[in-house]
């Protein structure tokens, strides 16, 4: 009969790694600017959508696709209230104003 095998033991920085990761998105989640009703949303769909299917979420919510990037990001704009509210129902995983970021200055423009 073999002699029992002990569970692995955890890894010594699993806990502190995972502690930094969520402090870390929890900082960036809270410093994220707010979208404003009726102005540029920036939405973050789940990174292994399609853009296809990022794209037709985006639409489908009631917003005009104003750009798409990589890892699921698209920033949209609709004038029809519950915009905000619409996109997480769709699939969004984080809404903040894209100009916080940049992410709406036209191509060539300087930020200071």
């Amino acid at each position: 009969m073999p002699a029992p095998v002990a569970p692995p033991e955890p890894a010594p920085w699993l806990l502190p790694g995972a502690l930094l990761a969520a402090s870390l998105m929890a900082s960036v989640w809270l410093g994220l600017p707010a979208a404003k009703a009726g102005e540029p949303v920036a939405a973050i769909f789940p990174p292994w959508w399609s853009a296809a299917e990022r794209l037709s979420a985006a639409v489908a919510a009631g917003g005009a696709v104003l750009r798409a990037g990589p890892s699921g990001l698209v920033v949209a704009q609709s004038a029809s209230p519950g915009f905000e509210a619409r996109l997480h129902a769709a699939g969004a995983w984080l809404l903040f104003d894209p100009r916080g970021l940049g992410l709406c200055t036209p191509a060539g423009t300087r930020r200071p």
